[in-house]
């Protein structure tokens, strides 16, 4: 071990006082005699009054031989009994004259075996030669058939042996040895200790790295452990046959390994000689730093929003806060759930936070495959957390836990999750250690607030649905990563039906509203057949981020197959259309969707009764239109604001049987019992009218 009073240098500096001025840094006069061993600078301050010696601070560094090591540069502890030793020795001089044998790691070579040393070995093979020995998987030696004598071995035995000679090829003849009560020293090569930044620079290089195991992945060959020094990481593979290499060691420990720095598939991977786990002081040495490594290196990169705007000024803290806790996901390699409404907005949201934080993932992550584990982009349904969503999500996330060490993931909830229909399933999730997040633009529950670590939503700080969940998340995503989404957000706007300043996003994207409205579309009959599959690579065509040709002829196609099934829809639709003038002069417009639409077809009954709505505002200033089925009411408003969270908690209140849903102001959803289905719809009709 290197003397950690001198650092392996031998000797130390120790100040003093200058001999020649006494120390009071002020020349009178000086000794001639020293003139030689001056410079000219150091004469000239004698000259002018100063001691050149100790140029006038009063003191001067001597060397002096460390007294830990005697000038070795090298001390340590007794492998046996622990007492201090000084120089090259493993043992005191106590202990080397007990019996013991040595053991030697993995990263000790040829250059660490001692002729006439005993050594501990493994029996490889038994040949008609005589029987060859393991000293580590990288060092094997020959008992000589000549100096086996009695002595019979088999395959995986564990034996002493001790080096006769070493040849010019590195051959290592050995010869067995008996032993009784010895003590066994292992041996660990001294390797220069790096950054996991630096490794660049010992490619084919033995090298110590410490850091965090964030990763671990059991493959058919090696074990993978990513590690993490707090500035970069860094994969490290042990070689075990397809078994689970270092079981000990788990996802949080910090970990010392040795190992050879090697680049495969143009990413740096260490071969891994050995790996121990660190504890106590040094342990916690390692953890501190990449906490602070990793707590610098997470600060959102703000840049102004794209527009201005008050609302999002006021939202700026808890964005920033939402980017911050995002990036310390990626690089504490905790994966990060996206769950988003299926609709464009929804859509829009999830897949800016996913490219943003996919881009971090690979300028952080040396593992190719870890985008794929780390980030994952899921598509809900109904417009909040379903507890059909949680538990697919719970139940993958607990496989991986058990298979793979991974971490309990970050929710993060894009155009839901901010109603009381949400709770169940986030408290199942938060139940197991997860953490969520809401990035929403529905009108929000309070109660909600108790169960997230954070909520971002325009309605907490006085905006509106108009400030949609994909310009949101945009404006977050942008935190995190420079890459150009702003279009994203301006499709969100446009597919929302979003307005006010939020518009600007339009005129930033530089594509038209038709181009917009297009995008929107083709998001939305695509993802209507999805069904629940995330389908990343084809939704980042549609949006823009494959090849812009392909992407145009795509969105087209996609757009007019929409828009024919739409205006076929609709067509039919508005013949089974109810439209009612209520006393206060509100339309009520009624659709039954179960009779007046093909089911399981798009456009899906929330979307055709938008589509339908559509139609009569043109013809009503103040309408509310209501797509009902057998369980359940979709309803759409101009000119009326509703309320509709307040709506549905009163018929809550009011009818026994369940009735759920939510939404915002102006646009919403209810689920009711089926049998409820006229009483419900009655009592929505009677607070309709009695709005002013």
């Amino acid at each position: 071990m290197i003397c950690n009073a001198c650092g392996g240098k031998g000797y130390i500096e120790i100040e003093k006082e200058c001999e020649i001025c006494g120390g009071t840094g002020k020349a009178k006069s000086f000794d001639p005699k020293i003139t030689a061993e001056l410079s000219d600078e150091q004469i000239k301050m004698f000259m002018s009054g100063v001691c050149g010696v100790c140029r006038g601070t009063g003191k001067v560094k001597i060397m002096d031989v460390c007294r830990e090591c005697n000038g070795t540069g090298k001390a340590g502890r007794c492998k046996i009994c622990g007492e201090k030793v000084v120089g090259n020795h493993d043992l005191c001089s106590r202990c080397r004259r007990q019996p013991h044998a040595y053991r030697l790691r993995n990263s000790c070579g040829i250059e660490d075996v001692r002729i006439n040393r005993v050594y501990v070995g493994t029996v490889s093979a038994v040949t008609d030669i005589g029987v060859f020995v393991n000293l580590n998987k990288r060092l094997r030696g020959l008992i000589h058939r000549r100096n086996l004598g009695n002595n019979r071995f088999s395959e995986d035995e564990e034996i002493l042996v001790q080096v006769s000679g070493i040849g010019l090829s590195g051959e290592i003849d050995l010869k067995p040895v008996k032993m009784d009560g010895y003590k066994v020293v292992e041996i660990s090569k001294e390797v220069g200790r790096v950054e996991i930044a630096e490794l660049e620079n010992y490619i084919g290089k033995m090298v110590e790295v410490r850091g965090l195991v964030t990763h671990i992945k059991v493959t058919g060959g090696p074990t993978i452990f990513t590690l993490l020094d707090g500035r970069a990481s860094v994969q490290a593979a042990a070689f075990e046959g397809g078994e689970r290499a270092y079981p000990e060691v788990r996802v949080d420990d910090v970990v010392r390994v040795i190992g050879i720095v090697k680049r495969r598939e143009n990413k740096l991977q260490i071969e891994i000689l050995e790996m121990e786990k660190l504890l106590g002081e040094e342990a916690y040495e390692v953890r501190k730093r990449v906490e602070a490594e990793i707590e610098r290196a997470c600060e959102p990169d703000f840049r102004g929003f794209l527009i201005e705007s008050e609302v999002l000024e006021a939202l700026k803290e808890d964005m920033l806060k939402v980017a911050k806790e995002l990036k310390k996901a990626i690089y504490e390699s905790r994966p990060v759930i996206i769950r988003h409404h299926w609709d464009a907005d929804g859509t829009c949201g999830g897949v800016a936070l996913e490219k943003a934080l996919t881009d971090l993932v690979e300028r952080v992550h040396s593992d190719s495959e870890a985008k794929y584990y780390l980030v994952k982009r899921r598509v809900s349904r109904a417009p909040f957390y379903e507890l059909e969503d949680v538990v697919r999500d719970l139940d993958e996330s607990l496989e991986d836990v058990e298979r793979h060490g991974d971490k309990i993931p970050l929710v993060v909830l894009v155009d839901n999750g901010s109603g009381l229909e949400d709770v169940p399933a986030i408290r199942q999730f938060l139940l197991f250690g997860a953490d969520v997040i809401t990035i929403d633009h529905h009108f929000p529950d309070e109660e909600v607030d108790s169960y997230l670590l954070y909520h971002v939503n325009p309605y907490k700080v006085g905006g509106d649905s108009n400030y949609t969940s994909g310009v949101l998340c945009v404006e977050i995503a942008r935190m995190i990563s420079d890459l150009d989404m702003k279009h994203l957000a301006a499709i969100s706007v446009v597919g929302d039906r979003a307005e006010g300043e939020v518009e600007r996003y339009i005129e930033l994207s530089g594509k038209s509203r038709e181009e917009l409205a297009d995008i929107a579309l083709a998001v939305e009959y695509e993802g209507f057949y999805l069904r629940f599959r995330t389908a990343s690579q084809i939704m980042h065509e549609i949006l823009g981020f494959g090849r812009q040709d392909r992407h145009v002829k795509l969105v087209r196609m996609l757009s007019e197959y929409a828009k024919e099934a739409i205006e076929e829809q609709v067509k039919t639709a508005m013949e089974g259309v109810k439209v009612q003038i209520l006393p206060n002069g509100i339309a009520l417009a009624a659709l039954d969707v179960e009779n007046y639409a093909k089911k399981f077809t798009f456009p899906p009954p929330g979307k055709l009764t938008g589509e339908v709505h559509d139609r009569l505002k043109q013809k009503y200033e103040r309408i509310v239109t209501i797509g009902y089925g057998p369980d359940f009411a979709v309803i759409r408003s101009e000119g009326v604001e509703l309320d509709i969270p307040r709506i549905v908690k009163e018929l809550r209140e009011e009818i026994v049987a369940g009735v759920d849903g939510g939404g915002h102001l102006v646009v919403g959803s209810i689920k009711f019992v089926q049998a409820k289905r006229k009483e419900v719809l009655a009592r929505l009709a009677a607070k309709i009218g009695n709005l002013k």
